[in-house]
């Protein structure tokens, strides 16, 4: 991280006394790419009219550019600021590569920003990984310990919801067996019904989050719901529209890393077809 770089993550205390809250100004994201072919002159060279035509082209990922000492980098974020508060339900879209979900992981703290600053204020939980921490070997019991751990839980807290967890993913007495053994079904129950146990200020995901067979599917939609109405602030990465009507009343329209819109769920689709319609998106 550079030293024009801030990220701060507020406590709960300052949550309650401001509110949760997502600030960002002039935030920057650059992926190096060391290789020695590309500190070569002739290299360079053949870089300029590839990096012009990523620029023009609307239909891939974030610009193609050179960092300090010639080094090649992709800028996956470039310069956005907004701000996020109580109550905001944003979605995020824009074309494939677009820089939506490294939006998200770099507010969840798991990319590190090189430029601009990024305050978040309030818990934030993250659920495009349901599956970390996941050991094959583990119980499903010790798996929800895990997890728990890794969301920030203190041992009380998890002994709180362990017994509401297994209830909930109606796993029997799979649960006490190694996770090696469960169908892809299975696994995603059990991570899910973790997941929307704990209660959090910031609300980060990506699409929706499938929950195994037909039958569990009514529950699982239910339990999110409920799991995003006690969020403060939702932001989540789709490419439906249903789900963009459905669970956000704001739109960030993202091309190449920039924030293109940023409004009404309805001006910024409007925006976005116009795009489209006139090959710009």
């Amino acid at each position: 991280m550079n030293f024009n770089t801030k990220i701060r993550t507020a406590d709960a205390v300052a949550v309650a006394g401001r509110g949760a809250r997502i600030s960002a100004r002039a935030l920057l994201l650059e992926f190096p790419i060391y290789d020695v072919a590309s500190r070569s002159l002739k290299q360079m060279f053949m870089l300029r009219p590839i990096a012009k035509a990523f620029r023009s082209a609307s239909h891939v990922g974030g610009s193609i550019g050179t960092g300090a000492g010639g080094t090649v980098v992709v800028r996956a974020i470039d310069g956005m600021s907004f701000e996020i508060g109580k109550g905001d339900r944003v979605g995020l879209i824009g074309h494939n590569g677009a820089g939506k979900t490294t939006l998200l992981r770099t507010i969840a703290g798991i990319y590190e920003a090189t430029g601009g600053v990024l305050e978040t204020v309030g818990r934030v939980m993250p659920l495009f990984n349901l599956m970390e921490g996941m050991m094959p070997d583990a119980t499903g019991r010790e798996f929800v310990r895990i997890r728990g751990i890794l969301l920030g839980l203190e041992p009380h807290q998890l002994d709180a919801l362990t017994e509401e967890v297994i209830e909930f993913c109606e796993l029997g007495s799979y649960i006490d067996m190694p996770v090696r053994t469960y169908s892809t079904g299975m696994l995603v129950r059990l991570a899910f019904a973790l997941a929307t146990s704990v209660t959090s200020d910031i609300l980060l995901f990506d699409e929706l989050i499938g929950a195994g067979d037909a039958r569990f599917v009514t529950k699982a939609e239910e339990r999110l719901r409920v799991f995003v109405e006690r969020s403060n602030i939702v932001v989540v990465a789709s490419h439906s529209r249903a789900i963009l009507h459905q669970w956000c009343n704001r739109l960030f329209l993202i091309e190449h890393g920039k924030l293109i819109a940023d409004g009404s769920v309805e001006d910024v689709l409007k925006e976005y077809d116009r795009r489209i319609a006139a090959g710009q998106a």
